[in-house]
């Protein structure tokens, strides 16, 4: 009998040891992932979501304000940061270009004009990086650019060119994408390649038309219509909606484009965008199109500089297209534009470096990092968007760098360019009630199995907080993403 009650004091005592030794554990574990604020009181139960089971994530939290780390989970471990890296992009282009820096596109002449209004000799399309040359700043019309220059040559007197368009993009190299992207996705917009010489995104719009054609092959509407590009369409109409299925791929290291598949006929227009090869000449090939169509006869070719020809710096310029790195860090962040992502990059190389390459662009993001306290050892770029899953970042470096921003003289327009909770951009359809609406200021982020968010939230207190989450290896991106913005509903509500 005393046996058995020593043994059920002991027992009893154990329980009590356990019970206290689980209550110090979880306090020791949140003061580990938490500064002591009144916010992990609401932020923690988020974090104990089944779905976060086998998830690597980690979270920081500051308030710019009060200057100080409000909420920390594996803040300082490393993360896939996907299109944040936007982030530390941009910054890094505000810090040493400022918003106001200007891209210069030259259309230069290279030889005489005779009173007959020839020119005996060449035209330069002397490129500067600038990712803008689009129809996107021009009410949709993607040759409105080239149109001006033909109308200054037009001016000029010009209608005959004896010698050739030549694109000269050489302020970068001629190392398109990132080697760590996905190849089987290369003709995907996303994966647009970047080049000293631009135009429309180095896309190609093509837009399927729906008609009650069973059987035929599909209508396209191709934007620009140019000859650079050979399709190749074998993409029939179907009334079945069951067999709506298409793909649209681009041949590695060619311009032969290839529609397959079939196209359900009471489906609205769909359009897709094709990378293209070799931008500059692209650009060259359109250019040298537009001119015939406007009466200029060109009797050379549209044609590429050889990376080591010699050509007059002091050209006479008849035409100028400029665009600001304002412009385009807006377009950067709150369209998550990838290729802008590696013009800027390669812009900071060749205006801070003097060589227009990934690396050297990588060089002056090292710069910045390591006026924040960071070294290169410490995290890893691979590329200015996004893409590459080799991007390693911290949570705590992210929003370093945003507390960095919001106290720098061109802070605001990185608050501006970020996407608005249920307004625009990657938020446009998150966050969207009242409540939340225009609150959080945050770029979003996917690659695959990466997802993050990090920005500012205005909270009800009048506090701006940073913050990053940054969640890599889950399974489900709509879950992971509810959990993101129940954070950020979090610190709008309970953050005082």
């Amino acid at each position: 009998m005393y046996f058995c009650k020593f043994k059920l004091n002991l027992s009893c005592n154990i329980f009590v040891f356990l019970l206290i030794f689980s209550a110090f554990f979880t306090t020791f574990l949140e003061a580990k992932i938490t500064n002591s604020t009144g916010l992990n009181n609401h932020l923690l139960p988020l974090l104990k979501n089944p779905a976060l089971k086998n998830v690597s994530y980690g979270i920081s939290i500051v308030s710019i304000n009060k200057n100080t780390s409000l909420f920390n989970y594996r803040s300082d471990d490393l993360f896939s940061v996907a299109s944040n890296m936007k982030i530390l992009t941009t910054s890094a282009a505000l810090e040493y270009l400022g918003p106001d820096f200007e891209y210069k596109t030259r259309v230069e002449i290279h030889g005489r004009i005779t009173a007959s209004g020839e020119l005996l000799g060449d035209i330069i399309i002397r490129g500067g990086g600038d990712p803008n040359i689009s129809g996107r700043f021009y009410n949709a019309n993607i040759l409105a650019i080239p149109e001006s220059w033909t109308h200054a040559l037009k001016n000029k007197g010009i209608h005959v060119i004896t010698g050739d368009i030549i694109a000269d993009d050489r302020i970068f190299d001629r190392v398109y994408t990132g080697s760590n992207w996905p190849e089987n996705q290369l003709s995907e917009w996303y994966c647009a390649p970047s080049s000293g010489l631009s135009f429309n995104d180095n896309c190609v719009d093509i837009i399927l038309i729906p008609e009650k054609k069973p059987g035929s092959v599909v209508t396209l509407l191709v934007e620009p219509d140019t000859s650079y590009f050979t399709i190749f369409n074998t993409c029939v109409y179907t009334s079945n909606k069951k067999e709506h299925a298409y793909s649209v791929y681009r041949k590695p290291e060619t311009n032969q484009i290839f529609i397959k598949g079939k196209f359900w006929i009471n489906a609205p227009p769909k359009t897709t965008w094709v990378t293209v090869h070799n931008p500059a000449l692209y650009l060259a090939t359109v250019f040298k199109e537009v001119l015939e169509k406007n009466g200029i006869v060109v009797q050379g070719n549209a044609r590429l500089i050889n990376a080591d020809e010699s050509l007059q710096t002091d050209l006479e310029v008849i035409a100028q297209t400029t665009s600001s790195m304002e412009q385009t860090i807006f377009v950067t962040n709150k369209q998550s534009q990838n290729f802008y992502a590696e013009q800027i990059i390669k812009t900071l190389g060749a205006q801070i470096k003097g060589s227009g390459t990934l690396a050297t662009g990588i060089e002056v993001v090292h710069d910045f990092m390591n006026k924040l306290g960071f070294q290169p050892e410490e995290y890893h770029i691979d590329d200015g968007c996004g893409l590459s899953k080799g991007n390693r970042l911290s949570p705590t470096m992210i929003t370093t760098i945003l507390a960095y921003m919001s106290q720098h003289q061109h802070g605001k327009v990185l608050w501006d360019s970020l996407p608005t909770s249920g307004t625009d951009g990657g938020l446009r359809r998150r966050m969207i009630a009242p409540h939340y609406k225009n609150k959080i200021h945050a770029k979003t982020g996917y690659i695959a199995r990466a997802s993050a968010l990090s920005g500012y939230v205005d909270t009800r207190s009048g506090d701006v907080l940073a913050f990053s989450i940054l969640m890599n290896n889950f399974k489900d991106l709509c879950l992971v993403r509810k959990i993101q913005d129940d954070i950020c509903k979090a610190l709008v509500d309970y953050y005082h």
